[in-house]
């Protein structure tokens, strides 16, 4: 027993299809995890901006003394 349709039907045409929501496409469809309550605030905000910082200015010293040092 066959399961094709036959070809010479044509698809009735319907309204638009809605937009697919958010995060219910294939490729992220149940992937999310909900971030714990207890990592809202785990670090203060100042602890990653002072480490930004120093990581920019040891660049930037870096690559200061390297075209100084040419």
């Amino acid at each position: 027993m066959s399961t094709e349709q036959p070809s010479s039907k044509k698809p009735v045409a319907g309204p638009a299809p809605a937009e697919t929501p958010e995060c219910e496409a294939s490729t992220c469809h149940a992937i999310s995890v909900p971030e714990a309550v207890e990592l809202h605030d785990a670090w203060p905000g100042w602890i990653p901006l002072t480490l930004i910082l120093v990581t920019a200015l040891a660049v930037a010293a870096f690559a200061v003394g390297r075209i100084a040092g040419w």
